[in-house]
């Protein structure tokens, strides 16, 4: 799972109070109960509406079909803190974005419904030769080079799998997962093919078959961590940077004169950094061609662009409350007050203030693992509802006692702030509703706001936060990638300061085990053990909206698929 910019966080206020107040003054005759089952009613058929939503909804044209020229402007929240996506300060959506168009996991399409292959412009052919001991045969394409000229070759994948396996703690990576797996790459015919020998099964092999970064970037640690902070990783994809506007915030991508596969349609690709608030204004003036819509404002603003289009899929994407378990002086390390949280916090208005402006339903993410409606998703909280008194009871347990109307423990109040990103109302929004929800149970919670480039760099990445709410797009291999977020520790993604031991074991069996049904088993009891230590809250999964300028084709609103960025392009 990659973390979201913050141009991908959602609005969740309390703009339903005032909806619900003036849906009673208009309709006085109608009790609350009725007015609640006449919304579930309604909801249901919006849940209906979502299963009928594609999985794709960008224009299709063929290669030959598409005309050669023209740029593609996009838009970022901030330029790359380190241009290596495989080190913890380059895992940001946004940088996966820019180095699309460079190759990025380039080697492995994915089909509009998640089914895989590999790409013959990298890999030749890959095959499972053996499960126990696992052992993988992979034959790359000779044409395949870096952008400096130089061939892809299997020294750079030994490079790489040494830098990402955990061996050498001084690389300091995303994650370890696959990689710490294998044994050991062997180089067999020539430098283009090896056998890679596993010690211990992984399910997700197709990952680790084609370096990310050559040899250069992963020798050392210094070059791993340091040498690409400002300046580019090299590209194996059809583009390649041309030039970094550091002052103005831009990105340009030209042809990579190296690339060994078919032209690409589009001359260049620019991303350009733009302030959320401006993000929806850019687009209606024609600034940028492709607007993420993460809320009812953002959507209002898009529609008035005349030579733009609203896409609908399906997404991956998720908001949550993430806990640090050792913030607030050490008060959110107990289990109670955290469920407390859980069940004083009301998702579902969160949801309706978010999604019933996107014209979407809303649709409660209760699994670590899956999202709703795909397969092997369940319900990893047993039914977690909005319940009050619930939660006041569970904080009496914890020894916060209600003294007129705050709570406090030892004579001290219960003081915590959730941390919120400027500029970004989306965020803001969703936590007032939580300051609103855990204020009203006697707690003393306050929104503190901090620069928005500095709100990973600063206070989510290094953990000083009690709690924050940003979102997670879930991954194409979920059972080897979710667990990443909340075990180990250490992990670079878990931001919980806490893990439980007893994942370990189930969390190898997961990726080593063959079998998808007992995969989903096991992934969904690991999800379980998760949500019992409501270490993260999850609120809803959202559709992807996109506002994409007409004439681009082969580009915008997906759920699984792969762009193919050689058939990118934009009709007259």
């Amino acid at each position: 799972m990659k973390i979201t910019s913050t141009r991908r966080l959602f609005l969740a206020g309390t703009g339903i109070v005032g909806s619900a107040a003036a849906l009673a003054a208009c309709g006085g005759q109608k009790s609350a109960e009725e007015q609640q089952k006449a919304a579930d009613k309604e909801n249901e058929e919006k849940a209906k509406e979502q299963a009928e939503l594609p999985p794709t909804a960008f224009k299709r044209l063929d290669y030959d079909q598409v005309p050669e020229g023209g740029t593609l402007k996009m838009a970022v929240s901030q330029l790359p803190n380190n241009w290596n996506s495989n080190h913890a300060d380059g895992n940001l959506a946004d940088l996966t974005s820019i180095r699309g168009p460079m190759g990025t996991s380039a080697e492995i399409i994915a089909s509009e419904t998640g089914e895989k292959t590999l790409n013959p412009d990298y890999i030749e052919s890959a095959e499972l030769t053996s499960e126990d001991p696992q052992i993988v045969t992979v034959k790359y394409n000779k044409d395949a080079k870096w952008d400096d000229g130089s061939p892809i070759v299997i020294e750079d994948l030994i490079s790489q799998w040494k830098a990402n396996n955990g061996s050498n703690g001084e690389f300091i990576t995303v994650t370890t997962v696959g990689w710490e797996s294998i044994k050991e790459i062997k180089q067999t015919d020539d430098e283009y093919t090896a056998e890679i020998h596993y010690a211990e099964k992984f399910i997700d092999w197709i990952t680790c078959l084609h370096p990310d970064v050559p040899k250069t970037v992963s020798a050392t640690p210094k070059a791993w961590n340091e040498d690409h902070v400002a300046t580019p990783t090299p590209s194996k994809g059809p583009f390649t940077v041309e030039n970094i506007d550091t002052t103005g915030g831009v990105v340009t991508l030209k042809h990579n004169e190296n690339w060994w596969g078919r032209k690409p349609k589009l001359e260049k690709v620019i991303f350009s950094v733009v302030d959320q608030t401006t993000q929806p204004q850019s687009f209606a003036n024609g600034e940028i061609d492709v607007l993420d819509i993460a809320n009812g404002d953002v959507l209002s603003q898009a529609k008035t662009r005349k030579d733009a289009e609203i896409q609908k899929t399906n997404g991956l994407t998720w908001s949550h409350l993430t806990i640090n378990t050792q913030g607030a002086n050490g008060n959110l390390d107990d289990v109670k007050v955290r469920e407390a949280f859980a069940r004083g916090i009301d998702r579902k208005a969160i949801g309706r203030a978010v999604v019933d402006p996107l014209e979407a339903p809303v649709v409660l993410q209760d699994n670590f693992y899956y999202m709703p409606g795909q397969e092997g998703y369940e319900d990893s909280f047993d039914g977690l509802e909005f319940d009050p008194e619930a939660a006041g009871k569970l904080l009496d347990e914890a020894g916060w006692k209600l003294e007129g109307d705050k709570r406090k423990k030892d004579g001290k109040t219960f003081d915590m702030a959730v941390i919120v990103p400027a500029d970004a109302k989306s965020n803001s929004d969703r936590a007032r509703q939580v300051q609103t929800n855990l204020n009203a149970l006697g707690l003393n919670v306050e929104m503190k706001t901090v620069p928005s480039d500095a709100y990973f760099d600063d206070y989510i990445t290094p953990k000083q936060f009690d709690a924050v709410t940003f979102s997670w797009v879930g991954s194409q291999f979920p059972e080897t990638s979710s667990a990443n977020l909340f075990y180990p520790k250490e992990s670079q993604q878990n931001f919980t300061n806490f893990a439980d031991e007893s994942i370990e074991p189930l969390l190898k069996d997961l990726t080593s085990n063959f079998d998808p049904d007992e995969r989903k088993k096991i992934a969904n009891e690991i999800s379980k053990k998760i949500a019992a230590s409501f270490v993260c809250i999850p609120f809803y999964a959202t559709p992807n909206i996109v506002g994409v300028k007409k004439g681009v084709v082969n580009h915008g609103a997906k759920m699984f698929e792969s762009t193919d960025w050689t058939q990118v392009g934009i009709e007259a």
